[in-house]
C-alpha cells in the first residue's frame, strides 16, 4: 500500500475508534518504513520527549501519526499489560505499575495453512470454554496467524491484588497450551512477558496489506481471508464484551500448576540492547522538523 492509502485508512472513524479503544492504560508501539529504502523501526517511545507511547484518546492518536508521519506509521500495537499510569519511561517497566494483564495464544503457521490455524483456535476456545471462560475471548485475525485473548477485565481486582497481573497472564497461557494437542506446521509458544505488544483490532499489518479484524468465535468456521481486505474488511466489535471474575477460578488453577512468570535471561548479544537502539535511532532523527 502507498502511504497515502495507509494515511486514509487510519483516518477512518470506525478505525481510530477501534484503535483507541483497545489501546487505553496501555504501552502503545507503532512499525514505521521508511519509503526510500523500505526499512522497519518500531517506535515504542515519542521521538520527541521521548516518553513511552500511549494511546488514550483520539487526539493522542492524532498525536502519534503526525510526529510519525515522516517515518510512514504502518502498524499499530498495544501492550498486554494495563498500567496505572503512562508518563515515564520507567512507568513501564515497573511490574508494581501493572494493574490488567492479557493471557494471550499467539497461533503462528509455518505453511500458512488455514484449516490448521482454525483448527488450533477451535481447541484453544474450547479448553477455555471448559474452564468457564466464554464471555471474555478476543479473537483476532493477525494478518498471517491468529490471537486469541482472554479481555483483562475478566479478572476481578481481587484476584489481580492476591495474584501478580503478569503471573496470571502467564501462567493461564501455559496451562492451556500444555492441555494442546500437537498439530504438525502450526507454532503455539508462550510470549508473555513483561513488554510484549500485539497489534490492535483494525490496525494494518506490518508487511501485508491485510486489517487486523476481531472474529467472533461463534463464527469462526465462516472466516474468510476477504474480511481482512482493507478496502472492505468485516470486523466484529463485540470483543469489547466481557463478564467480570469470570476467570478466577482459571487464574487460581493456573498459578497454582504453572507458577508464577520468570523473566528468562537471554545469552548475551554482540548486538546493542533494543531500546538503546532505539535511542540512538532516534536521535539520528531529532534535527528534523515537525
Amino acid at each position: 500500500m502507498e502511504l497515502e492509502e495507509i494515511f486514509k485508512h487510519y483516518s477512518r472513524e470506525d478505525v481510530v475508534e477501534e484503535i483507541v479503544e483497545y489501546s487505553k492504560g496501555k504501552w502503545v508501539s507503532v512499525h514505521v518504513m521508511s519509503e526510500e529504502d523500505e526499512r522497519q523501526l518500531m517506535f515504542r517511545y515519542h521521538p520527541k520527549n521521548r516518553k513511552p507511547l500511549k494511546i488514550d484518546s483520539r487526539e493522542d492518536f492524532e498525536e502519534i501519526i503526525k510526529v510519525l508521519r515522516d517515518y510512514g506509521p504502518r502498524s499499530f500495537y498495544a501492550s498486554i499489560n494495563i498500567y496505572r499510569k503512562i508518563e515515564f519511561r520507567d512507568d513501564v517497566l515497573d511490574r508494581m505499575n501493572i494493574i490488567g494483564s492479557t493471557p494471550t495464544w499467539d497461533i503462528d503457521p509455518s505453511t500458512g495453512d488455514f484449516e490448521k490455524i482454525v483448527e488450533v483456535a477451535e481447541e484453544i476456545i474450547s479448553i477455555l470454554e471448559k474452564n468457564n471462560i466464554s464471555k471474555s475471548l478476543i479473537v483476532k485475525w493477525s494478518g498471517r496467524g491468529m490471537h486469541i485473548h482472554i479481555h483483562p477485565n475478566a479478572f476481578s481486582l481481587e484476584i489481580y491484588r492476591r495474584i501478580d497481573p503478569l503471573d496470571i497472564a502467564y501462567s493461564v497461557t501455559e496451562y492451556v497450551i500444555r492441555r494442546m494437542k500437537i498439530v504438525s506446521d502450526v507454532k503455539i509458544e508462550n510470549k508473555i512477558d513483561l513488554s510484549r505488544v500485539f497489534t490492535c483490532p483494525l490496525s494494518l499489518h506490518r508487511k501485508l496489506d491485510r486489517v487486523v479484524v476481531c472474529i467472533n468465535p461463534d463464527k469462526l468456521r465462516t472466516f474468510d481471508l476477504s474480511w481482512t481486505d482493507p478496502k472492505n474488511f468485516k470486523h466484529d466489535k463485540s470483543w469489547r464484551n466481557c463478564e467480570i471474575g469470570e476467570g478466577d477460578e482459571l487464574a487460581e488453577k493456573a498459578f497454582t500448576n504453572i507458577g508464577p512468570y520468570i523473566y528468562k535471561i537471554r545469552r548475551k548479544k554482540i548486538h546493542k540492547p533494543l531500546d538503546k537502539q532505539i535511542l540512538e535511532t532516534l536521535d539520528k532523527f531529532k534535527d528534523i522538523p515537525p
